[in-house]
C-alpha cells in the first residue's frame, strides 16, 4: 500500500529526490524485517486465518462454496478466496442485489436469503456472516442443503452471534470453525509477533544509521551534479576562445592528441572530487 501510494505520487509530480531516497531504504529495511524475523510468519486477520483453515483442510479450488451474507467480512474472504482460484460460489444475502453484486465480482451465482432452504445444487463449504440475532442455519435447513449427501462439510461461521445451530454441529459430520476460535488464534500470532518486535526494531536501527551515511553521500552528489557541466564549459571556452590559436596552429595528429588528454582530464576533474567526498564521510562516519 506505501509504495502504491508513492507511485502515484510520483507519478503526479508530488515527490523529490529526498522521498526516492527515503522510499528506497524504507522497501528495503521492510524486506529485511519480513525475511529475517517471524513478524509476518502467521496471519493476524480473520479472512487470513479462515482461509488458512481452509487449505489446512485440503479443500480444492473448485469446491461448491455458499457465501451466506454479503457484508463486509464475506466480501472480503470471499474476494480473497477468488483471488487464491477458489471459482464455485454461490451468494445468499437478505437482499438481493447486494448479493448480485458481490456474486458479478465472483462470477457466482445470487440468491435471497429465503432461497436457502430450497436450494438444490450441493455444496461442500458454507461461510456464514450475518447480522441476524436468530440461527440462520437450522438443522433443518442444514439437511436440505445436504440433499442426501453424506460427505464431511465444511462451516466457516464469522458471526457473532453464531449463524449455525449447535444441533447442526452435534449431529453432522462437520468441520466447524468459528470466529471466536480464529480471534484467539489471532490474539496468539499477535503475541508472537509482539516478541519479534526487538528483532525488527534493531533491523530498523541499523538501516536507520546506514541511511545517515547514505542521505549525506546523496546530499554531496546533488551539490556536485553542476560540476560536470561547469567543467566542459571551462573545456569548451579554453579551447575556444583562450587558446583559440594555439590550437589552430597544431597538426591534425597534435589536435587529436590534445583532444584525448582533454578528454581524459574532464572524467577525471568531474569522478575524483566525488570519490574523495565520499571517502571523507565513510572515514568520519
Amino acid at each position: 500500500q506505501l509504495r502504491k501510494a508513492y507511485e502515484c505520487s510520483r507519478e503526479a509530480g508530488f515527490t523529490g529526490d529526498y522521498l526516492r531516497v527515503v522510499m528506497n531504504r524504507v522497501v528495503k529495511t521492510a524486506k529485511e524485517v519480513y525475511t529475517n524475523t517471524k513478524i509476518a510468519k502467521n496471519p493476524v486477520s480473520i479472512v487470513s486465518l479462515a482461509y488458512r483453515k481452509l487449505r489446512q483442510l485440503n479443500t480444492c479450488s473448485n469446491c461448491r462454496l455458499l457465501i451466506i451474507g454479503a457484508g463486509e467480512t464475506n466480501q472480503h474472504i470471499a474476494e480473497y478466496l477468488k483471488k487464491h482460484k477458489y471459482s464455485n460460489f454461490s451468494i445468499f444475502n437478505r437482499s438481493l442485489p447486494k448479493a448480485e453484486q458481490l456474486a458479478k465480482k465472483l462470477n457466482g451465482n445470487a440468491y435471497t436469503l429465503d432461497q436457502l432452504k430450497d436450494f438444490k445444487e450441493g455444496f461442500d463449504v458454507i461461510i456464514t456472516c450475518t447480522g441476524s440475532t436468530n440461527t440462520i442455519i437450522t438443522e433443518e435447513i442444514y439437511k436440505q442443503l445436504l440433499n442426501g449427501d453424506t460427505d464431511k462439510k465444511v462451516i466457516v461461521d464469522l458471526a457473532v452471534p453464531n449463524d449455525t445451530a449447535p444441533a447442526v454441529i452435534e449431529n453432522n459430520a462437520v468441520h466447524y470453525i468459528e470466529i471466536e476460535t480464529l480471534k484467539e488464534i489471532a490474539r496468539k500470532n499477535i503475541q508472537e509477533r509482539y516478541n519479534e518486535l526487538v528483532h525488527a526494531e534493531q533491523i530498523i536501527a541499523e538501516n536507520i544509521k546506514d541511511f545517515e551515511l547514505v542521505l549525506r553521500q546523496r546530499r554531496i552528489e546533488l551539490a556536485m551534479s553542476g560540476v560536470p557541466q561547469k567543467i566542459k564549459e571551462i573545456k569548451h571556452n579554453a579551447v575556444n576562445a583562450i587558446f583559440a590559436e594555439e590550437i589552430n596552429a597544431l597538426d591534425d595528429n597534435s589536435k587529436l592528441v590534445l583532444e584525448r588528454v582533454l578528454n581524459y582530464m574532464e572524467k577525471k576533474c568531474i569522478s575524483v572530487p566525488m570519490m574523495i567526498a565520499k571517502d571523507i564521510l565513510v572515514n568520519n562516519r
